[in-house]
């Protein structure tokens, strides 16, 4: 699943901060695909559950031309993360605080809460505890408690 991971986690992001964003998609004409795309993320909370990367690729590739062409150029993420807004990559260096933030419960970021995507929201970009847009599931924090 190497560099799906990042696009999925883009995804989710737009998907869960912009309410119209699977309405667009559908007008797009990637609502089919969306929608596969979110089973499949959903039923692999499943422990038993395989997640396919080649066919979640495929999925997002849709989706991403679909709205190119509907004139939703963010939602390409495929272009390199550095040149993207809004990245949902961790920054060099970043890990559990060395100043004891962990310890008094503070929250550095908020993470795919199955390790599927790359997804990373801060607490400052939130007023309240972000979901999945894969059944809405409450997004675990990091480091874990």
């Amino acid at each position: 699943m190497k560099g799906i991971r990042d696009r999925l986690g883009q995804l989710c992001d737009q998907l869960t901060r912009h309410g119209s964003m699977a309405t667009e998609i559908d007008a797009a004409g990637a609502g089919p695909e969306l929608r596969e795309l979110l089973a499949h993320l959903a039923a692999a909370t499943d422990a038993g559950t395989p997640v396919h990367g080649e066919r979640l690729g495929e999925l997002l590739d849709t989706i991403e031309d679909a709205c190119a062409r509907h004139g939703l150029v963010t939602l390409d993420v495929r272009s390199p993360a550095d040149a993207r807004p809004g990245s949902a990559r961790l920054p060099p260096g970043f890990g559990p605080p060395t100043d004891g933030g962990a310890a008094n419960g503070t929250v550095d970021a908020w993470v795919c809460p199955w390790g599927r995507c790359g997804r990373v929201v801060f607490p400052e970009e939130t007023t309240g505890r972000p979901t999945c847009a894969a059944g809405a599931a409450p997004l675990h924090a990091f480091p874990s408690r």
